[in-house]
């Protein structure tokens, strides 16, 4: 009975707790992984252009419309399919409601392996563990190579649980638990406070830190000097616009769940747009004035080469490798890496703990309890399955982006066909504390859905082909054959890939079923929230 009561309490303490919460689930490791390298390969400073025009035409207006609808909606309850009964009803209801139930919890599923990535190596690094002492460039980046894989177990299938990064995975399970279990002022809240913060403040150490190395300008030389000439390439734009998506943790649903507690009393536009100015902060001046200007200057171009995962786990550790007191800046760096990776991952429980406390009134306790089995058990074929990372490349692919595109869009086709511009910025700008920006609302009316549809589209020709290659054992097995690699290793990546995109579609309708005996239960008993 209490936590029936907790429940129907449940909230937020403060605004800026709101603003720290949502800002905690944005500010993750695409701000401080997959920026930078994105930047690197894309032209330095000559990125930040469709960069910046992107946040502007997609970022900005999707923020505020995802907090509108989600107040908006918050009269229902707080989870998406209840919120989106604001809005749908039959079958696009429960369809949009599942997808929006999934994309958190599955994103989560894969999220938290790499989060204990950056435990271990923050743990490694301020231990003095972390031996990169090398003769050469090539030597130091060989042997970060070596550590890494066979840290994350990706050298060969099921060697991940012979290894200790198996330790701190766990750790990071029961950790995101623990915050999920006390709620969201006493936990979330509360951890976003003073992780925010604290991450700040060993970020501009590292940052001082960087700014000060001997011949530090020619790292930073690749940022304010930038190849113009890859403004006429279409792929930099698309990956631009691509990095506000993810930055922004746009189409997770995360915003539009937790902007649903508040009242119309609460401000919801300076809060969004703070929300989404504090990530871009720390993506730009974090995330690119510490990555991009070291690695260049330590590593030269071949730094290009390295992909998002060579950037922060390879390129970086080697780095700090060649730096004096390499040991504690790398143990800060990655410290600041953990931080933000757990309350963005803390942030994705949420939706789903929110979805069975509303739609089957489980408490608290019990719910947590149910996601914290469901989630583990998908965990573990996610980390058996890791030579070169294959199940979580496909996961990435399908959930983490594929999907979230597709939600993003729902929610701006809604907001702008189904709401109507003038009707949300109305509803906006009750209790704000600054209007809805009309320039915004012109934005949202005839640009953002149509570029938001463009992008979308522009990236699946790009990269879908590629992805269904990759789930045919017998295209992966001729490729393999064709560059001299082993072809039964090739085949059983492809029927890694295959089984994990089939298993995406089982657990779909899982939650589809979930979704739809939920909204029925809900109606049936007619049960409306406050």
């Amino acid at each position: 009975m209490k936590e029936r009561q907790a429940e129907h309490q449940e909230g937020w303490a403060s605004r800026i707790g709101l603003i720290l919460a949502v800002a905690s689930g944005a500010i993750g490791l695409g701000n401080f992984l997959r920026f930078p390298g994105q930047a690197a390969q894309n032209g330095g400073g000559a990125f930040m252009v469709p960069y910046i025009i992107s946040f502007l035409l997609l970022g900005i207006p999707v923020c505020l419309a995802e907090w509108t609808m989600g107040r908006m909606g918050g009269k229902h309850g707080h989870s998406t399919p209840f919120i989106f009964r604001e809005y749908l009803k039959g079958f696009p209801l429960k369809l949009s409601g599942a997808i929006g139930v999934m994309i958190p919890v599955m994103i989560y599923v894969y999220y938290v392996f790499i989060e204990s990535w950056c435990l271990a190596y923050a743990y490694y690094f301020l231990t003095g563990q972390m031996s990169l002492s090398a003769t050469s460039r090539d030597g130091m980046t060989e042997i970060a190579s070596q550590f890494f894989m066979t840290l994350t177990g990706a050298g060969q299938n099921g060697s991940s649980f012979h290894s200790p990064i198996i330790i701190f995975f766990l750790f990071c399970v029961l950790f995101n638990f623990l915050l999920v279990y006390r709620g969201l002022s006493k936990g979330l809240e509360t951890f976003a406070k003073f992780a925010m913060p604290l991450m700040g403040i060993c970020a501009t150490i590292i940052l001082v830190r960087v700014l000060t190395i001997p011949g530090i300008e020619a790292g930073l030389a690749v940022m304010w000097n930038p190849d113009w000439t890859k403004l006429t390439e279409p792929k930099v734009w698309i990956s631009a616009a691509g990095q506000i998506f993810f930055s922004l943790s746009t189409g997770f649903g995360i915003a539009l769940v937790f902007s649903s507690f508040l009242k119309k009393k609460d401000d919801v536009v300076l809060s969004s747009l703070s929300s989404a100015s504090l990530n871009e902060f720390a993506e730009v001046v974090f995330g690119g004035m510490i990555t991009i200007p070291v690695a260049f200057l330590f590593l030269g171009m071949q730094v290009t080469s390295f992909g998002t995962f060579g950037m922060g786990f390879i390129a970086l550790p080697s780095v700090f490798g060649m730096m004096p007191g390499g040991n504690f800046f790398g143990g800060l760096w990655f410290l600041v890496l953990f931080l933000a990776a757990i309350t963005s991952s803390v942030t994705m429980l949420q939706p789903g703990i929110l979805f069975l406390e509303e739609g089957f009134r489980i408490g608290r306790r019990k719910s947590s309890l149910l996601l914290f089995l469901f989630t583990f058990v998908l965990c573990l074929p996610i980390i058996y399955f890791n030579k070169d990372f294959a199940a979580l490349d496909i996961a990435d692919f399908y959930i983490g982006t594929i999907m979230i595109y597709i939600l993003a869009s729902i929610q701006i086709f809604i907001f702008v066909f189904k709401i109507g511009v003038e009707r949300g910025a109305k509803d906006a700008n009750e209790g704000s504390l600054i209007p809805f920006p009309k320039l915004i609302q012109f934005v949202l009316k005839y640009i953002t859905p149509w570029f938001l549809l463009f992008i979308f589209v522009s990236f699946c020709y790009m990269n879908l082909p590629e992805y269904l290659d990759k789930m045919n054992p017998e295209v992966m097995g001729l490729l393999a054959e064709n560059q001299g690699k082993n072809v039964d290793d090739a085949k059983t990546k492809a029927m890694v890939a295959r089984s994990v995109v089939i298993s995406l579609f089982l657990i779909y309708g899982f939650i589809y079923f979930l979704v739809a005996k939920a909204l029925e239960n809900r109606k049936e008993k007619g049960v409306v929230s406050h």
